[in-house]
């Protein structure tokens, strides 16, 4: 495909990623991809996990101002709403290609629905709900993209803030200490667990929303299961039954 708005809706209706080749015509080491590595049968067999898209910088400048693309080729990898998954500016061999689409061939329909509804109206909801669901994606996903999947989690979790500045929303403060508790909750994923005790002693008992009691309780019983310390029995009788075997996933 060569339109990346086009790439994007079929990403979200066929639950997957957007392949990105930024290229150039007069651009020596983009044929030679071209040549040597994109055509082969093998690279082309792992591309139909993906939309894919090739975006030529001289006729979309545009495109590559936005994704600040300073050198080509360059090669990104994008959910359906135009995050950013992954980002590589070189030379690909096949090989090295094969192993980058292997490692993100992730079937999107787990985000499917929110995907969606953030395609269809950008909003604090929309962008709040994706930030959270990257998250349960992530904790799911093999250790080496984690961090990716957790970042593209942050980029919407960001907008959700910007969003709810100019929303009518009430407890506003009440939202945004819901988002640091699930910053907190990334770096549990991370398996940053001292980190995390660490910023989750940040947040005053007497300052806690009521709306966040259950999602604090189950950051500090997941933190000192992990810690293997003697608070875990404190928190675990505040435990929801729902929250434990959330907690199985990072026990794990």
């Amino acid at each position: 495909m060569y339109s990346l708005d086009d790439a994007k809706k079929m990403a979200i209706t066929t639950n997957r990623l957007v392949l990105v080749d930024f290229w150039a015509s007069w651009c020596g080491p983009c044929k030679r991809m071209d040549s040597e590595s994109w055509s082969k049968e093998e690279v082309q067999l792992l591309m139909d996990n993906y939309v894919s898209v090739k975006i030529d910088i001289d006729k979309y400048p545009d495109i590559a101002e936005k994704y600040d693309v300073r050198g080509i080729p360059y090669v990104f990898i994008l959910d359906g709403n135009g995050k950013v998954v992954y980002k590589n500016m070189s030379y690909k061999t096949k090989s090295q290609l094969m192993v980058l689409l292997k490692k993100y061939a992730i079937n999107t329909s787990f985000l499917s629905k929110d995907l969606v509804n953030y395609y269809k109206q950008e909003s604090f909801s929309s962008a709040f709900r994706l930030g959270y669901k990257y998250q349960d994606l992530a904790l799911r996903l093999d250790k080496e993209i984690k961090s990716d999947f957790l970042n593209v989690s942050d980029d919407y979790f960001d907008e959700s803030k910007k969003q709810l500045k100019e929303s009518s929303l009430k407890n506003k403060d009440g939202f945004l200490q819901k988002i640091d508790l699930y910053e907190i909750q990334s770096l549990l994923i991370l398996d940053k667990t001292k980190r995390a005790l660490k910023e989750l002693n940040k947040i005053e008992l007497n300052d806690l929303d009521e709306s966040n009691a259950s999602l604090y309780n189950f950051l500090a019983y997941t933190i000192h299961k992990q810690l293997n310390d003697d608070e875990v029995a404190i928190w675990e009788e505040k435990m929801e039954e729902s929250d434990k075997q959330k907690a199985l996933l990072f026990l794990d």
